[in-house]
């Protein structure tokens, strides 16, 4: 016969091992097993447009964001060229240039990033993580931007979801929705 504390420390130990299998992040190669492949040079070629929702650090939001982007390709090179209007700031342009090493890598270059952006290509799912550039800013004038996106099943749409820290610490995150014209 079990005695009650031999039931409650079974109790304790299975609550905390459920914890922690649920603290547990997926990752990029979880996705490969999906039906669908999230092909940055393909999606991003032609035209898209997206909006989204600008958050706060608690995820508050604070402001809608459009943007409009058109990509070329060369070589196996991608060239997109995108403005992004956030709502009552200014617009802005990003230049980006993007090229798929392997099956799962694409490294990307951009006039607001400094250095090169590595990025994980596994089914619907790419992901990177690259230092934003500000400009316009006085003391801060980078942050670290972490971006996942999520290709969606009819392949004409993408969920993307941007996270932007600085010292480890959440400053804004964004939520956008993008469309094939």
């Amino acid at each position: 016969m079990w005695t009650h504390m031999q039931i409650l420390q079974i109790i304790l130990t299975a609550g905390i091992l459920f914890y922690l299998t649920g603290c547990a992040s997926m990752q990029p190669a979880d996705f490969a097993k999906g039906n669908s492949k999230s092909d940055p040079i393909k999606f991003f070629i032609g035209k898209t447009h997206s909006d989204g929702v600008v958050e706060n650090h608690g995820g508050k939001p604070t402001a809608r964001i459009t943007t409009q982007t058109e990509g070329t390709i060369k070589e196996g090179i991608i060239t997109i060229e995108q403005d992004l209007f956030p709502e009552g700031g200014k617009k802005n342009h990003r230049s980006w240039q993007l090229r798929q090493i392997d099956e799962h890598h694409v490294d990307a270059t951009a006039n607001d990033i400094d250095g090169t952006a590595h990025g994980l290509l596994y089914g619907n799912n790419f992901s990177w993580t690259f230092r934003l550039k500000l400009s316009d800013r006085k003391f801060i004038k980078h942050l670290q931007m972490s971006q996942n996106m999520y290709l969606m099943a009819d392949g004409k749409s993408m969920i993307i979801r941007s996270v932007l820290r600085k010292f480890g610490i959440v400053v804004v995150q964004i939520t956008e929705e993008f469309q094939k014209d």
